[in-house]
């Protein structure tokens, strides 16, 4: 019962020592959670993307009402209208829906394809009036989006080999994304 007097007393005894051992104490569990914090931060997943691809018809289906024709939400949750740009659908029509998903993985690869192409000469056919084709992905915030619009996808009249060739790249992404969707069941 003495010893533990005496540590008892030497502990009463260095004040200063207790305070600087209970100072660290508690910079090490506030530290400890904004580490904690940082780490969940860093864990959690990137912000998703969401993705519209829309054909516009031109010339004389001009008339239909444009609507995507693949809709991909942040959570991968996608809708997909196959007849959006058919050019006998009615005006007054909506378009079919099917509701399924598309991976995050195939957006994410798709979106790298899409920057790659941002820059690209997509060109303007001498024959424009051919409709034209829209691939829109909207990240967290505006400077991660990525807008590539292809006019005339059908023309190539005036075009150069690049531009033919970059058009090409532009249509098999959106291929892409749209074999990507998987329908629900």
């Amino acid at each position: 019962m003495n010893t533990v007097r005496e540590f008892g007393g030497a502990r009463r005894g260095l004040p200063g020592v207790r305070a600087a051992v209970v100072v660290c104490a508690a910079a090490l569990t506030v530290a400890g959670g904004a580490m904690t914090a940082m780490t969940a931060v860093a864990d959690e997943p990137a912000a998703g993307l969401s993705v519209a691809l829309t054909t516009i018809p031109g010339g004389e289906h001009a008339g239909v009402t444009p609507a995507p024709t693949l809709l991909v939400y942040s959570d991968g949750h996608a809708v997909d209208s196959p007849d959006a740009a058919d050019p006998d659908r009615p005006a007054d029509k909506a378009p079919q829906q099917r509701n399924g998903h598309v991976s995050l993985d195939a957006v994410h690869a798709a979106a790298e394809d899409a920057k790659k192409l941002a820059a690209a000469d997509l060109g303007m056919p001498k024959d424009g009036n051919g409709g034209s084709t829209l691939l829109d992905f909207l990240g967290a915030t505006p400077d991660q989006d990525v807008h590539l619009v292809v006019y005339s996808p059908g023309g190539t009249d005036g075009l150069t080999d690049a531009q033919k060739a970059d058009r090409s790249r532009f249509a098999d992404l959106c291929q892409k994304l749209v074999d990507a969707f998987v329908a629900d069941r």
